[in-house]
Parts: C-alpha cells; sequence; structure tokens
C-alpha cells in the first residue's frame, strides 16, 4: 500500500515537472520569437520595420511595405470578416481612423486569409474608410505569429514595436497605445 502511494506521488511530481518544464520553455520560446511579448526595457529590441518587415497588397491593388511607413506611428490590426470580436472592433477602429487620419498615425488593418471579394464587400458594406491589406496566404500572420484574433501591434517612428495585444481593444485604450508612441 505506501509502495503505491509514493508511486502515484512521484509520478504526480514528475507530471508537475514536466508541466512547468515545458510552458517555461514555450514561454521563453515564444517572448523570444514573438514581437508582441518582449521586454521592451531590452537593449536589443526588435525592430519591426527591419526584421518583420513585409509587402501585401491593399483593396486597391497598391503595394504597402511596412518599412517604408518609418517616421510614422502604426496600429497594425490582424482580424477576419468571419470573427465576431473583430466584427466588434472595427467600429472603434473607423472612429480612431476619422480622429486621426490628419495625423502622423497609419492604421493597418491586415485580414488574415479572406479572400478579397470578401474583405471589398465587408468594408463597403460597412462603410470604412481605414487602410486593409490582404494576407490571403496567412504569411504575415505567421510571421507575427498571430494565433488568435483580433492581434494588434503598436509600432513607434523608428520601427520599434510598443505594445502588442491579442483580443478586442476599445477606443479609449487604442488612444493610451497610440500615445505612448514617441
Amino acid at each position: 500500500m505506501k509502495k503505491s502511494i509514493i508511486i502515484r506521488i512521484t509520478a504526480i511530481i514528475l507530471v508537475i515537472t514536466a508541466v512547468y518544464t515545458i510552458n517555461n520553455y514555450n514561454a521563453k520560446s515564444i517572448t523570444a520569437k514573438n514581437p508582441a511579448q518582449q521586454n521592451q526595457q531590452e537593449q536589443d529590441k526588435t525592430n519591426l520595420m527591419d526584421n518583420y518587415d513585409f509587402t501585401l497588397e491593399d483593396l486597391n491593388g497598391n503595394k504597402v511595405t511596412l518599412s517604408q511607413l518609418k517616421g510614422k506611428k502604426v496600429f497594425l490590426n490582424f482580424w477576419a470578416t468571419w470573427c465576431p470580436p473583430c466584427k466588434a472592433e472595427m467600429p472603434d477602429i473607423e472612429k480612431l481612423y476619422q480622429e486621426t487620419k490628419d495625423s502622423d498615425l497609419v492604421i493597418l488593418a491586415v485580414n488574415a486569409g479572406d479572400d478579397k471579394k470578401t474583405v471589398q464587400d465587408f468594408i463597403a458594406k460597412n462603410n470604412y474608410n481605414f487602410s486593409v491589406l490582404l494576407d490571403s496566404d496567412g504569411e504575415v500572420s505567421q510571421l507575427y505569429q498571430v494565433t488568435g484574433i483580433p492581434t494588434s501591434y503598436f509600432i513607434d517612428t523608428e520601427g520599434y514595436l510598443d505594445d502588442g495585444t491579442s483580443g478586442v481593444i476599445p477606443l479609449e485604450s487604442m488612444k493610451k497605445y497610440i500615445n505612448k508612441l514617441k
């Protein structure tokens, strides 16, 4: 009886140790690779415009390259037409766009995986005016390790990630993130 209890306790300890080790390794790995989770206090901050640059087509067929936006603040938002939280966030992104369209802020809403016609119809139906980019093959979403949508990144004028978050962001929080950008 005592032997089986000791075996069970040992097995539980081994499982807990294994789970802790795996979670700790994954957290370090994700932090090292995911720009939204890097510590901004580190001296070797990741410059998204240099190290995570991309070029995508907008709804008008124009090519937009992230690195060409150096000198501007960038609100980079990953979303999809089928995503209810994304749909809930879009009106606030439009309000932010209307309030800041004459500023140094660039809003890039990167559609993750929908076809062009679906995105065009969605944007037209809702009368949105901010820039929408098409990531139809998911390459940029994968580059930015987007695992849930909406996901947003806030990039400063030098191209460095200032902050990032997953989930719906209310308008006032968007403004707070943007006001922190240099």
